[in-house]
């Protein structure tokens, strides 16, 4: 490979620039050469407003080359990569708890990042990897303000971020008493700018099996078609306001032991077309103080192969009528039950707070402080902390 290097006072040289040298004492180099790199420096006594001394403008370049008929191009310089994952802060704005943009993007503040205030402007939009996605559909949870997050590049490409998943710490702690709720497995949010929370969670304990759903407000279930569910022991709700139900086609009940109905005030039956009451052994009708049986058309009473029948025409009876002999028939009375209660109320765990970083107290870090951690080769030294 030719090369060389050279000096001149020619302002126009310049990287890549090509040229023919000639009056060379050797002939094999009066040939066509290319610039590779250059130095220019120059004086300009006139600018100083001084007096020049006799001296004016000078330029002055070293340089160096290489055939003027080979390609050149500068060295490639790889771009730095990652060197493996970083753990990071998700920031927003002042007063907010969640911050993201259309596109499901978080803020992220790096804890080497001493220059950057943590609200949202710092870093650039970052992407979240969830669980599962596609066009409209998928399972999205957003990383909110203050929760730490696990972040990786993809290829190492540092231009290329993305949030892998959270990570708990001393200030966010987990959902669960750990480890004595080490059997359950849970996924519970927090109300925004408030203290409730929903939840779904799993006991997996043996004998101790459980679903446990928090709705900290509504609940709203919508089937396009059936539901079926079986219930292999009770089933008790306690409804503490009104329940509403509506059917639009038919709805049946059956139960293998009895039924109970009570209301503490008015009980209502309506049958727009006929109502029909059968009893195999006995229907028994009581009233503490009146009981009106009304009929717009006709009554009848029958019983024993005899009857008494009422209409327009007036009073028929199908036999004599005995008065003031015989007794009064007796029936069982009401027997129901009222439902049971809830054997407890469902705990309602609150969803605690985050602990505020702690603020470090005002003091000096004394030297005996560090001469004493060098010698136990601690890391760190808390302030005022010996």
């Amino acid at each position: 490979r030719l090369a060389g290097y050279g000096q001149s006072h020619c302002f126009k040289l310049m990287p890549g620039k090509i040229f023919d040298l000639s009056e060379h004492p050797v002939e094999a180099i009066n040939t066509r050469w290319q610039i590779v790199s250059i130095h220019h420096h120059g004086q300009c006594p006139q600018a100083l407003q001084e007096a020049s001394r006799g001296s004016g403008t000078y330029l002055h370049n070293e340089f160096s080359f290489i055939s003027g008929y080979k390609d050149w191009r500068p060295l490639y310089r790889y771009k730095p990569l990652a060197d493996g994952d970083e753990v990071a802060t998700v920031v927003g704005p002042a007063g907010e708890e969640i911050y993201v943009n259309e596109d499901g993007c978080i803020r992220v503040h790096f804890h080497w990042d001493r220059y950057d205030k943590a609200d949202e402007n710092a870093a650039c939009w970052v992407r979240f990897a969830q669980g599962w996605n596609g066009s409209g559909y998928g399972f999205m949870a957003v990383p909110r303000i203050g929760q730490e997050v696990i972040v990786s590049y993809l290829n190492g490409d540092i231009d290329r971020p993305i949030v892998t998943g959270c990570t708990y710490n001393g200030l966010n702690r987990p959902p669960l008493d750990l480890p004595a709720e080490k059997t359950r497995t849970t996924f519970k949010t927090r109300t925004h700018k408030g203290k409730g929370f929903n939840e779904l969670r799993f006991e997996d304990e043996k004998d101790r099996e459980e679903i446990f759903i928090h709705a900290q407000k509504n609940m709203k279930t919508q089937i396009l078609n059936d539901e079926t569910i079986n219930i292999e022991h009770d089933r008790i709700h306690h409804i503490k306001h009104d329940a509403h139900l509506r059917v639009d086609n038919e709805y049946r009940v059956l139960a293998n032991n009895d039924i109970s109905v009570s209301s503490r005030k008015k009980l209502h039956v309506k049958a727009d077309d006929a109502l029909f009451m059968l009893g195999e052994n006995e229907i028994h009708l009581s009233s503490g103080t009146t009981l009106v049986i009304d009929a717009g058309s006709e009554l009848t009473l029958q019983a024993a192969g005899h009857f008494i029948k009422i209409d327009a025409g007036g009073i028929t009876s199908s036999s004599g009528i005995n008065f003031g002999s015989g007794t009064p028939g007796i029936g069982s009375g009401w027997g129901g039950k009222l439902p049971d209660m809830l054997q407890k109320e469902m705990k309602q765990a609150n969803v605690d707070i985050p602990a505020q970083i702690p603020k470090i107290p005002n003091k000096g870090l004394c030297i005996s402080c560090l001469l004493k951690a060098e010698m136990e080769g601690a890391t760190m030294v808390i302030r005022g902390q010996s």
